[in-house]
């Protein structure tokens, strides 16, 4: 149950604060005053569209924050449970939403920032609500099933999630099925693709970082000229002619060898002159070694550019590495070792579908089995429920229908309706005027009324073409559903004002500046005085006739508090 509703910066309301218990509240006003700005605030409260043009003119930001009472609703609660949100016992749950100019909107849990699909999981167990049009959903027949099956009890309930699970698995197991068929199907030319490339890379034996010294090679190739000078100079200094670098540093060392024995820096120079002379030996030979490579091969200049070409191409294809290609030849490998598992991984994943449909098909009938019980069901309610509504002898079918395998059992609903005696009842969009479709509207809500889990219904204007003595039974089914529910009702129906628990004004100022719009509740003399207003003519005439509108609703809703729930019966 809602408890309180905070609005700030939405369109014409600058700031309210409202205050709500159970029981029926009705919103009543001056056309254009705003009562319908607190039903988009409610909206937004609970996950609706967060379009800035909600936000009041020259604000940056808009919020709205909303207090509920769990004790009434348990789905709420669970939901709040499974994402760690619940609040603590006996505390409220505190519900907030902020938009701002730049599009951006926060929805917030008890003070902590969700995304909004978890946001609307747990309002959706909170709060019903009707706009202006909402009678206007009756006419999209994809709504029809859902209408239906919120007459179900719960054990319709529990098979509606039942048929859902069993789809959602068979579902995605179909489309594992699916996926391996079509992979079955282009196997033959996956397979042969994958044995042409592997036969390509086994043939080259590749070895990983084998490019570069080939890329050093072919550099030496390419450089041969430039290195053999360099060498042949190197070489003559070392072993030219005298006095060479190496008969120099042999007689050096010869020299010291002579004062070695007197010890110290003696024989240290020695040492270091003898290894000199063996170093600049042993550059020597390197450079001799060279020189007799260096000569001309083109045999081998033609192999080194050949696998260096060889592995440029490959890499266009496998990778820009030879350890690239040798990790792509794996794989390769890899996935043929899964074609080759295919047929059996598609004989699992056909008996593992066949069980799930199989699941599904039972969900699925026993679904429907239950659906067609709740149909009759709901048919005689909605008709009783016409009845009282000035709508007498219309005749009202639910007529359900095998569809594609779905969610909801593969099955459709369309509503019919013939009102007039000896008419075969028709789709509503060719037969039902304005006035009835709200009619309906009121009636499926009130026939359902005891058997949805949901706390809080807020109805806007959905009185819309009701007028004389409907519009008094209209005001007592409100009564009925607020016996049950917390009900908060836009209406400019003086019948209905007069039902009410809870009375507010909704009213329009002007500060000097700006038009804002405000609400507040009405005391008992003021009822008087409003329901005078909506009835017009005469005030003093008004208001006597208001008083006894208002002790006639109190008699009325003091027999039906005494009563018992016409749907009671049918609770499960």
């Amino acid at each position: 149950m809602l408890i309180s509703l905070t609005v700030k910066n939405i369109a014409l309301i600058d700031q309210a604060n409202v205050e709500f218990q159970s029981g029926l509240h009705v919103l009543t006003g001056e056309t254009g005053a705003g009562k319908s700005l607190i039903v988009d605030a409610m909206g937004l409260l609970l996950g609706g569209r967060a379009g800035k043009e909600l936000i009041r003119a020259g604000e940056d930001r808009a919020f709205v924050e909303g207090l509920f009472d769990l004790s009434d609703a348990p789905e709420a609660a669970r939901v709040l449970g499974s994402l760690d949100l619940l609040p603590g016992e006996g505390e409220p749950l505190i519900l907030s939403r902020e938009i701002s100019q730049s599009g951006r909107s926060v929805c917030r849990v008890g003070g902590l920032a969700v995304s909004l699909q978890a946001y609307q999981s747990v309002t959706a167990h909170l709060m019903d609500l009707h706009g202006q049009h909402a009678h206007q959903s009756l006419m999209d027949e994809k709504q029809h099933l859902r209408f239906l099956d919120g007459f179900g009890g719960s054990a319709h309930q529990r098979l509606i999630h039942e048929t859902t699970e069993a789809y959602a698995r068979w579902h995605g197991l179909k489309k594992q099925l699916d996926s391996l068929r079509e992979q079955s199907r282009q196997k033959q030319d996956r397979e042969d693709i994958l044995k042409l490339q592997r036969k390509e890379l086994k043939n080259a034996r590749l070895q990983r970082g084998e490019e570069t010294a080939l890329e050093q090679e072919r550099d030496r190739f390419r450089n041969s000229e430039k290195i053999s000078s360099a060498a042949r100079e190197a070489y003559d200094a070392l072993y030219g002619d005298a006095p060479s670098a190496v008969s120099l540093l042999r007689t050096a060392a010869d020299a010291l060898r002579r004062i070695a024995a007197l010890g110290g820096d003696f024989s240290a120079l020695h040492e270091r002159a003898q290894n000199a002379y063996y170093e600049t030996e042993d550059m020597g030979l390197t450079l001799q070694a060279l020189l007799d490579e260096i000569g001309a091969d083109p045999e081998r200049e033609e192999q080194v550019m050949t696998r260096l070409d060889l592995i440029r191409r490959l890499s266009r294809r496998y990778g820009a590495t030879t350890g690239d290609m040798l990790d792509r030849l794996a794989a390769i490998e890899k996935e043929l070792e899964g074609l080759s598992s295919l047929d059996a991984d598609i004989a699992l994943a056909e008996e593992s579908e066949k069980k799930a449909r199989a699941a599904y098909d039972r969900a699925a009938d026993a679904l429907c089995a239950s659906r067609a019980a709740v149909a009759a069901a709901f048919e005689k309610a909605v008709e009783q429920q016409l009845q009282d509504l000035n709508m007498a002898g219309t005749r009202f079918r639910a007529s359900l229908a095998a569809s594609a395998p779905s969610p909801q059992g593969g099955q459709t609903c369309r509503f019919l309706i013939a009102a007039n005696r000896g008419e075969e009842p028709q789709p509503l969009s060719r037969t039902a005027s304005g006035g009835e479709l709200s009619r309906l509207m009121l009636a499926i809500k009130a026939a359902a009324a005891d058997h949805s889990p949901i706390p809080s219904m807020v109805f806007d204007e959905i009185d819309t073409g009701i007028s004389g003595r409907a519009a008094q039974v209209t005001a007592e089914k409100m009564a009925v559903i607020a016996h049950s529910h917390q009900v908060l009702c836009v209406t400019h129906l003086q019948q209905i004002a007069a039902m009410a628990d809870h009375q507010f004004l909704v009213e329009k100022s002007f500060d000097g500046e700006r038009t804002l719009s405000r609400i507040r509740p009405l005391s008992d003399g003021e009822r008087v005085e409003e329901i005078g207003r909506i009835l017009g003519g005469d005030a003093a005439s008004a208001s006597v006739h208001a008083r006894e509108m208002l002790r006639a609703a109190a008699e009325i809703k003091k027999k039906l508090s005494a009563a018992p729930s016409p749907n009671c019966n049918q609770k499960e």
